[in-house]
């Protein structure tokens, strides 16, 4: 089996996002976490993934799941995949994580498929077991531990989550302790703003032509630190892309309940497919940055504060002064929390930052006189945000 072939058994197979679940949901798959550990009639490696403070300030970890797919030859094979976490602190009642996958008719092969999990985790120890069992009970048991702690340049950091916490990834709103979900102003002594995101909606490597879930994940999750973090009386969430030249969401009164409606709208956004009239429009990306910003100058109530988040452009032109409408009285206030990717390369696989390049959102949020801010770790965006919360509004 070729690279192709393996590219389509992992798309083909039907998965089901891991999910937090009730014990009494899994039925006679618990007895697989007792002790003793029954005998593995399965063949797998597990790879434990270190954790990682995200955008939206908590620790993700999880695992990868290497297993020989000579194992199951032929078609209508499944996988339940369950995860147990326990923190060693707090109550210590075990979490579980559980996801389904449906296998396509699978040839005569040598080829091992990776298959991962995820989950959000607050600071403290965690003892992991997870099971996959397969349509004829078979299974792979396999231990493990987590220590979840703030590096150093992380310290000033607030983690969104309780410590000794588990949660899924699931996008269904904020799950905050009691003094946050009551309000920022229970939390918070900086003034609330009206507040409007501009979401530029591109992968985090210009020269990218997908935006990969990976690149969604990350958008969502500094939408939601923003959400979280900084009091507001109105939020004003508009997503866009300038490869296609045009809005692809616009909301007032944004909150985190939302956040799935844009996520969806990311995903049905196909990059490779452009339009002949964008093709033709050489400055179509300068006049949908000037259309957004002469769209906030205009708006009937218009924000304190109006920031661009996003990676950079792959675009370097910058927006004439002609195009911009000037505003009545004295308008928002202009920022770009400018999202750079670091990536593991050179000698010993140490962290290398993305240089720094021409960008058309860059200079336009310049030319209006405002801020840009890089931000490469979780660190960067808990800083920027600290300095938002600071902006004198009007």
């Amino acid at each position: 089996m070729g690279p192709a072939a393996i590219l389509l058994l992992v798309t083909s197979a039907t998965a089901t996002a891991q999910v937090v679940v009730d014990e009494r949901r899994l039925g006679t798959a618990l007895a697989k976490f007792q002790d003793p550990a029954p005998p593995d009639t399965l063949r797998c490696a597990v790879s434990s993934i270190h954790p990682m403070l995200n955008y939206s300030f908590r620790f993700q970890a999880g695992y990868v799941l290497t297993i020989p797919m000579n194992q199951f030859e032929g078609a209508g094979h499944r996988w339940r995949l369950i995860t147990r976490v326990t923190p060693e602190g707090g109550d210590k009642r075990p979490v579980y994580l559980a996801a389904n996958y449906g296998l396509p008719n699978v040839p005569k092969t040598k080829i091992e498929l990776q298959v991962g999990g995820g989950y959000l985790l607050g600071e403290g120890m965690y003892s992991v077991r997870h099971v996959l069992i397969d349509d004829a009970d078979r299974t792979c048991r396999k231990d493990w531990r987590v220590d979840v702690h703030r590096g150093r340049s992380e310290s000033k950091v607030k983690v969104g989550m309780p410590a000794d916490t588990v949660w899924d990834y699931g996008l269904r709103g904020s799950r905050m302790t009691p003094a946050r979900a009551a309000g920022n102003a229970a939390t918070d002594d900086a003034a609330p703003l009206r507040l409007t995101i501009l979401l530029h909606a591109a992968p985090s490597f210009p020269r990218r032509t997908r935006l990969r879930q990976g690149d969604i994940m990350m958008l969502l999750a500094s939408v939601a630190s923003l959400l979280e973090h900084v009091p507001a009386t109105n939020v004003r969430l508009v997503a866009f892309n300038l490869d296609q030249q045009k809005e692809l969401y616009r909301k007032d009164r944004f909150g985190l309940r939302d956040l799935p409606a844009v996520a969806d709208a990311m995903n049905r956004t196909e990059l490779g497919l452009v339009d002949v009239s964008v093709l033709q429009n050489k400055r179509g990306h300068v006049e949908t940055i000037a259309d957004l910003v002469n769209r906030e100058v205009k708006a009937e109530a218009p924000s304190d504060v109006v920031l661009f988040l996003g990676p950079m452009s792959r675009f370097g032109d910058k927006l004439p002064t002609e195009a911009l409408e000037k505003p009545e009285t004295r308008g928002p206030q202009w920022m770009f929390f400018q999202l750079m990717p670091v990536f593991r390369g050179g000698r010993g696989g140490g962290v290398v930052a993305m240089p720094a390049m021409p960008d058309s959102i860059k200079y336009a949020v310049s030319r209006l006189g405002g801020k840009t801010i890089t931000i490469r770790t979780p660190g960067d965006l808990a800083k920027a945000i600290d300095r938002l919360e600071k902006i004198e509004t009007k």
